[in-house]
């Protein structure tokens, strides 16, 4: 209770600050200044029964270092991997290299780009700013960005990749100069400029879609007034202590002392990936992190510290009845023949990432991997059945 508590506070006296730079911008968007007594009336929540847990020891499991050193000599896996039972560590394991070139050899504390499973972070965003009553779940994107060229698509569209907007990718790829650093403020201005058509009625259809959750952070961003990367650091990863996270800031240059580098492979061997134009676009991607503080996200999540369950069973609900093996809620995907299971798994430029996750049995598997051809030759689901058992 007192981390949300201390998180509501903190958000309510950022919004307080703005005082007299609130007037100066008066005409270009909404008045977003809370009520201090609003914002302090949801510090009674429930417990954080996972904070009193022991910090997790990281132990490793025989049977299951067998089954990934094998897929190293076989498979060519290269990562680290966290399974978990319970909040507690079944196995934890590092696998590889983070720098083919160096051989710097890869650490639990190690930090891959997180590729799609970034946009449960941009979720947890979105869902802080609603339980600080500064965001509604179901009023227009343009209640948040004035600007926003489609007065019918809200935030929930977003969320639940039900928008119909086209991949902003595409629009960079006709419109924008690739030398340049493309940003969240700069996709707005693509869709400003060039209004592409909408797939489809807003609401009516599920299509995934990387610029709802670009679209997303830059809601953050204009509510909270802060940079992605800020507000992440500061409501997210900083009270969970992910001392080895953040979101990827392009023209800041940051690295981590432990993030890796994302491999191709090739004939001869593994060819670098380097970043490019559309790294500068964070909360569809971007978010760095290593499986140890995944697995603090993991017990986080159970605890109701973070965010109550209330926001959570929405966030666990599929928002497209029409689909029938899968589905989409905020920033997770679900199995709907299997209860319980959700999960996201992301790719992006040589990084390959897993995050499973059984609210029932209380089960997880997080894999991160920096060799991005691991797809064809890895099952995420086989390896989580393992877990399962028979």
């Amino acid at each position: 209770m007192w981390l949300r508590g201390v998180l509501l506070v903190l958000i309510a006296g950022l919004f307080l600050s703005w005082g007299s730079a609130e007037q100066e911008n008066m005409n270009t968007r909404v008045d977003l200044v809370p009520q201090m007594d609003t914002l302090l009336s949801m510090a009674d929540l429930p417990s954080e029964a996972l904070y009193s847990m022991p910090d997790p020891v990281y132990t490793t499991d025989n049977q299951w270092d067998s089954v990934f050193s094998r897929l190293q000599k076989r498979a060519g896996f290269n990562g680290t991997v966290l399974i978990a039972e319970r909040g507690e560590v079944v196995h934890a394991g590092a696998y590889g290299y983070g720098h083919h070139r160096r051989k710097d050899t890869l650490e639990l504390s190690s930090s891959f780009q997180l590729a799609s499973v970034s946009k449960m972070f941009t979720a947890v965003a979105i869902m802080l700013l609603y339980e600080a009553k500064r965001l509604d779940f179901d009023k227009p994107v343009q209640e948040y960005i004035p600007e926003f060229p489609y007065d019918n698509i809200t935030v929930r569209h977003l969320l639940n990749h039900r928008a119909g907007l086209p991949r902003y990718m595409w629009l960079a790829e006709k419109h924008w100069d690739t030398q340049k650093i493309l940003t969240n403020e700069d996709v707005l201005c693509l869709y400003n400029d060039h209004k592409p058509n909408l797939f489809f009625k807003p609401g009516t259809r599920f299509h995934y879609c990387n610029t709802n959750y670009a679209f997303l952070a830059l809601v953050v961003e204009r509510i909270s007034q802060m940079s992605f990367q800020e507000f992440a650091d500061t409501y997210i990863f900083e009270p969970l202590k992910m001392e080895n996270s953040f979101v990827l800031d392009l023209k800041k240059e940051q690295k981590a002392a432990d993030e890796v580098i994302g491999y191709r492979r090739r004939r001869r061997g593994y060819l670098a990936v380097p970043k490019d134009f559309l790294d500068g676009v964070v909360g569809d991607k971007g978010v760095y992190a290593s499986v140890k503080d995944l697995f603090l996200l993991d017990r986080a999540f159970y605890g109701d510290a973070l965010l109550s369950h209330e926001t959570l069973s929405v966030a666990y609900t599929g928002g497209s009845p029409e689909l029938r093996n899968h589905n989409y809620g905020f920033g997770w995907r679900m199995q709907t023949q299997r209860e319980g299971i959700i999960y996201h798994f992301g790719w992006w430029r040589g990084f390959r990432s897993c995050f499973i996750r059984d609210i029932y049995s209380l089960r997880t598997m997080i894999i991160l991997s920096n060799h991005d051809h691991i797809r064809r030759n890895l099952s995420f689901w086989d390896l989580f059945c393992q877990f399962e058992g028979p």
